[in-house]
């Protein structure tokens, strides 16, 4: 398959179910730790994280200088300059409240950030099934093939040892060799499919399509795993981040109700005077002055504030409202996921048997066509069947074992990590 390795590299059993899962999990842990989309999700989260981490702090004090380039003469002598010192503190709970929203929006974009590293390792786990599915095809395939060039050998020899008959055999080997162009043909499809599901899969894994892969000889069952539908909702990222919002709207509705409060400022104001050539209040001349401030803010406009509120309480709302939806969907899916592995399993089952009895069909056959009591198209009719139930079969244990892994991700049964992303 060209530039395709298929091979049992990393596999300690090339035959088993775990060792189909280890070669995969290598491929997953590189998809992850290459994808410029989950680098560019985890660095968003890390700039909200260091944005809560600025939030939660006065804002800076304001100094006012103020020199008068003509001095004005008053009690203590003249003026020269005037230094003032402000600082403004919000109503109680309005840098806390801020300071919890922005750490719930972090919260939020890492459960975002963790839906998508499972949803890139659900992806993963879908092209590799159907890699492995195509795999077997081809296989199927090419067990026809030397299946047909028994039947033309039988064909060539009664060719060469009958005298009747002659003709009928010439024309069954000339449908064998058209039979087999046709099988050939599809093939080379299969393998055309097979070598573009894999360019697809380097690309997921950043890295060159053409880089080699390492399949297993076989495509195996996977169990599905025993899930309680009923908790599927304490484990879903996209839940745990609706929550956040949730806790983000009400930080922010704490927040709004506290910038609509008085504000407090609290300073000390400091007059430098020179001396003035006065005889009165000697004692007072040119001595400096200072006062203590406090500055109230009056809150008189209200709507800003009540708009901000009621803002917040709405997405507030909506949060809860999208939690309950995500509940249903999850719900939904798991008996969908749950009905379609019923029915998939029924056909792989079926596949199965049908497999194993049109292979033991298509030898008694050869021997009877060997013996001139079986024509070449019944044969070719019989070959085709199997060949069409393999395809499906493969098919179906593709199916199968997506539905396995679109389970495990409902439940999130396997909570992937990545060495370069952390909390």
């Amino acid at each position: 398959m060209r530039k395709y390795i298929f091979c049992g590299l990393m596999l300690l059993a090339a035959s088993t179910a775990h060792a189909q899962r280890d070669s995969l999990a290598v491929y997953i842990d590189a998809a992850m730790n290459n994808s410029p989309a989950l680098a560019r999700q985890y660095q968003a989260y890390k700039a909200q994280l260091a944005s809560a981490c600025g939030e939660g702090q006065l804002s800076d004090p304001e100094l006012t200088l103020g020199f008068y380039p003509e001095a004005m003469n008053h009690v203590n002598g003249k003026q020269v300059a005037t230094f003032s010192l402000m600082q403004m503190c919000p109503w109680a709970g309005a840098l806390k409240s801020g300071r919890e929203q922005k750490e719930a929006q972090a919260r939020a974009s890492f459960q975002e950030f963790r839906q998508a590293v499972l949803d890139l390792a659900l992806d993963m786990q879908r092209q590799w099934f159907n890699m492995l599915s195509t795999q077997e095809k081809i296989k199927s395939v090419q067990r026809q093939r030397r299946l047909l060039a028994d039947i033309q050998r039988v064909a060539i020899y009664q060719y060469k040892n009958q005298t009747m008959g002659r003709n009928s055999r010439m024309s069954d080997q000339l449908r064998i060799e058209a039979e087999d162009k046709r099988i050939e043909e599809k093939k080379a499809s299969l393998e055309d499919e097979l070598r573009l599901l894999g360019q697809r899969f380097n690309l997921t894994m950043h890295r060159s399509p053409e880089a080699p892969l390492c399949l297993p000889d076989t495509i195996l069952l996977n169990a599905m795993p025993a899930v309680d539908g009923t908790q599927l909702a304490s484990k879903d990222p996209t839940i745990a981040q609706l929550e956040a919002q949730q806790q983000s709207f009400a930080a922010q509705d704490r927040m709004a109700k506290a910038q609509g409060m008085p504000k407090f400022g609290v300073g000390v104001e400091y007059m430098l005077n020179g001396k003035v050539d006065m005889p009165m209040m000697a004692n007072m001349n040119g001595k400096d002055m200072w006062m203590p401030m406090l500055k109230v803010t009056v809150p008189i406009f209200r709507r800003r504030t009540n708009m901000a509120r009621q803002s917040a309480q709405l997405m507030s709302q909506s949060a809860e409202s999208g939690i309950l939806q995500r509940q249903d969907a999850l719900k939904a899916a798991y008996l969908d996921i749950e009905n379609k592995a019923a029915d998939v399993d029924r056909k792989v089952k079926l596949y199965d048997s049908e497999t194993e009895i049109l292979n033991k069909t298509l030898r008694l056959m050869l021997d009877e066509y060997a013996n001139g009591t079986t024509s070449l198209t019944d044969i070719l009719q019989t070959q085709r069947e199997q060949i069409d139930y393999d395809l499906q079969r493969a098919e179906a244990y593709a199916q199968y074992n997506t539905l396995v892994a679109e389970m495990e991700r409902l439940a999130v049964s396997h909570d992937f990590t990545i060495s370069k992303f952390k909390e």
